[in-house]
Formats: structure tokens, C-alpha cells, sequence
């Protein structure tokens, strides 16, 4: 992945996730799932990835809540790897419009995350 596709380019952290997600266009409806998320974006693995520019809805089916609808514009488009690929077939897209309640949730998610990790690399550096 170029740096120009890659976190080098991200101004918030993200946190791995599997969410289930609904993508809208206007061709219609597909599925794919969140493999990471930040407040400002998320990188959606799905068989057909959108083309770059592209600017779908998606529904975001975060546990034990109500799903994120949140409208995208696909900054970046892997159409050509396998699943077994790095980065697998897929795309990142970045939030363009997200309600105040739900970027509220994904901050506190990245933040909850990152606490977690760091703790974790401290007990582990102990051992």
C-alpha cells in the first residue's frame, strides 16, 4: 500500500473492527465489512470495491446500537487482490457527512481501544 493509500495520510487514529456494513450507490445495494474505523474514516473490505471518487451511503452495523448511516466518498479502491492479499480487496473511504452522536461513539471506541493497547504493551513488557 502507498503512503498515499496508507495511515501516513490519516489525521485520527483507527481502531480494527468487524462490522458488518450495507453499502448503497446508485447501482444498488451491497455488503462488506469494517475492518478498521476512525472518526474520519474506515477501510471497508468487500468483494466489488467501488471506484475511487465514488461517494455511496453506508449503514454501519456496530454492536449493540442502532446502525451509523453515514454518507463516504471513496478515497482510495483495491479492485485487483484476493483475500489473501495485503491489503485484501477493498477500499478506503472517508466520512463526508456523520451525525454528531455516532462521530461521538467512534471517538470514545478509538480512544476505549487505544487505552487497552497501550496497557496491554505495558503487562506485556513486564513479563
Amino acid at each position: 500500500m502507498s503512503t498515499e493509500q496508507g495511515s501516513d495520510r490519516r489525521h485520527h487514529a483507527r481502531v480494527e473492527v468487524n462490522w458488518p456494513v450495507v453499502i448503497l450507490t446508485h447501482r444498488g445495494a451491497t455488503v462488506g465489512e469494517t475492518i478498521n474505523i476512525g472518526v474520519d474514516g474506515a477501510f471497508i473490505f468487500c468483494p466489488v470495491p467501488l471506484l475511487r471518487k465514488e461517494k455511496p451511503k453506508l449503514f454501519i452495523l456496530a454492536p449493540v446500537r442502532q446502525p451509523m448511516s453515514v454518507s463516504v466518498e471513496v478515497t482510495w479502491s483495491n479492485l485487483y487482490s484476493s483475500e489473501q492479499d495485503t491489503p485484501p480487496p477493498g477500499m478506503g473511504v472517508r466520512f463526508t457527512q456523520i451525525s454528531d452522536v455516532d462521530r461521538q461513539y467512534l471517538h470514545e471506541m478509538v480512544a476505549i481501544a487505544k487505552h487497552y493497547e497501550k496497557k496491554a504493551g505495558r503487562l506485556a513488557g513486564q513479563k
